[in-house]
């Protein structure tokens, strides 16, 4: 990221991003220093957190960010939200505004018919549910009036073009976390501190680690009744789960009935680092997103399952290559667990090709991607 001195922005873009999750900020500061370094200015927008996530709470904020009002409007069952622009309005004019691609937000359609362009970020392909024919028929309705996608994975590239979207003006970004921090955190956790964690949780060489929001995408009652299966056919099998959300309680009393399974709370820098430095396996039964970067920069694979709502990042992981994909049931689930955990050559084999995937997807090969993609544009608005 080292480069020339600051040059004077000749572009001037802003970005709307649903909300700051935690895990965003560090893309958004990388973004900024780098159109910086090439006249690009970033202007960074947010709303509040959608009512579903807040109780993970992995919000932040920041002094080089500016949070939009947020109203929630509900209608039909079904959340809708709507920001303030007037706060882009008056620090603009802008050469282009980032949004993400979702019907829900409804100050694209404001955005639409106004004079400036519009360009989306995100899935490209409806990933994580099932939606009704007209949904989606609005979903790429609205795509298609934007001038440029940035899309966070391959599949949803090519999902966005087969809808008819030009190739020419489809960038793909490989979603990222920020793993070169939590190289260096994995890095500075000593042998002495990992003695006492696992000494801490009795842990015997046979872990697994759930790591993400307790909410229902992320099937936690799946995962607690896997792993009482588990424990039931190996006694050395022990469950950790770092995170928080609405089906906390439910993970708290998991713990209270089994002895196997330990409830870490919301984990960030070292503490993560020394999570997975304690466990063999990542356990993901439910969607699998940004993990799977975790995974790869520390050796951790992930066990999952085939079920059909995952994140885009899920086309990262290569089945029994540097991940398990096992058939969509507890037991099925729980067998394998245990049985990838006994095998110290199969699971050798799956954390050195995690290590092998962790130079492809990275924060800064992501913010390089997003630069490229809004020079582009750019270049595509001059001819």
């Amino acid at each position: 990221m080292n480069g020339p001195a600051e040059a004077v922005a000749t572009v001037r873009i802003a970005v709307v991003h649903p909300w700051l999750p935690k895990y965003r900020v560090k893309f958004f500061e990388l973004l900024r220093r780098r159109g910086a370094e090439i006249g690009i200015e970033f202007v960074i927008f947010y709303g509040d957190a959608p009512p579903e996530w807040r109780a993970r709470g992995d919000t932040s904020v920041a002094t080089w960010a500016t949070a939009l009002r947020t109203r929630f409007l509900t209608f039909r069952g079904r959340t809708l939200i709507l920001k303030s622009l007037r706060p882009i309005t008056r620090s603009g004019p802008y050469d282009l505004i980032i949004v993400e691609q979702a019907v829900r937000n409804l100050e694209t359609f404001r955005l639409i018919i106004q004079s400036t362009p519009i360009a989306f970020w995100g899935h490209g392909a409806t990933y994580t549910k099932q939606v009704g024919r007209v949904q989606e028929a609005v979903k790429q309705w609205l795509t298609g009036r934007g001038c440029w996608f940035l899309a966070y994975t391959r599949g949803g590239g090519d999902a966005v073009t087969r809808a008819g979207f030009p190739a020419a003006r489809v960038t793909v970004l490989n979603n990222a976390s920020d793993t070169a921090a939590l190289s260096v955190d994995l890095a500075s956790i000593t042998p002495a501190e990992i003695s006492h964690f696992v000494k801490t949780y009795d842990l015997r060489g046979k872990t697994a680690l759930f790591l993400g929001g307790l909410d229902e995408p992320k099937r936690i009652p799946f995962l607690l009744h896997s792993a009482a299966m588990a424990s039931a056919l190996d006694p050395d099998f022990r469950l950790l789960i770092a995170g928080n959300g609405s089906e906390r309680a439910t993970v708290e009393e998991a713990c209270r009935t089994n002895p196997a399974v330990h409830y870490l709370g919301s984990v960030f820098g070292t503490e993560k680092a020394l999570a997975l430095r304690g466990a063999e396996v990542i356990a993901m039964p439910g969607r699998v997103g940004l993990v799977a970067v975790d995974s790869f920069a520390a050796g951790t694979p992930i066990v999952t399952t085939n079920w059909p709502w995952h994140a885009p990042e899920f086309e990262y992981l290569e089945a029994a290559r540097n991940a398990i994909v096992t058939r969509d049931d507890e037991a099925t689930y729980a067998s394998e667990l245990v049985k990838i955990l006994n095998d110290a050559s199969r699971l050798s084999g799956l954390a050195a090709e995690c290590l092998e995937a962790r130079e492809r997807y990275s924060i800064q090969l992501m913010v390089e991607n997003f630069v490229a993609g809004v020079r582009h544009f750019s270049e595509a608005g001059t001819r």
